[in-house]
């Protein structure tokens, strides 16, 4: 009748266990830590200072960031015209899209998601 574990000996197989598993769970945090680091440069080079010889002056800076913000801006427009048409199942001249702008988000996505798919679910 070699088959009975006494307290004592399930206590020392328990407080094992326990010690395994903080052990693992460092491991882990360790490992991500390390990942999360990989990927990032660890040099910075400081931005050159401008030449003396090319004049930049202000205006021609601010001139040049508008122009790339508004080419973003048109990009994203296509972008979302375009997934608009492909979820409307229509081709995009056929969409009139007057404004874009953003609205709050104080739910999580996945929840939002989550509620459309039950309503058309139940359509």
């Amino acid at each position: 009748m070699g088959n009975q574990v006494t307290m004592s000996e399930a206590l020392i197989v328990t407080v094992v266990s326990m010690i395994v598993v903080f052990v693992v769970l460092v491991l882990i945090s360790l490992m991500i830590g390390l990942l999360k680091n990989m990927g990032k440069d660890k040099v910075k080079t400081p931005p050159e200072p401008p030449k003396k010889e090319e004049k930049i002056t202000k205006t021609d800076t601010i001139v040049k960031e508008n122009l790339e913000e508004i080419e973003d801006e048109e990009e994203l427009i296509a972008v979302i015209t375009a997934a608009i048409a492909a979820s409307l199942g229509v081709s995009v001249p056929q969409i009139n899209i007057s404004s874009i702008r953003r609205t709050n988000q104080n739910t999580n996505i996945w929840r939002e998601v989550s509620k459309q798919e039950h309503l058309y679910g139940k359509l």
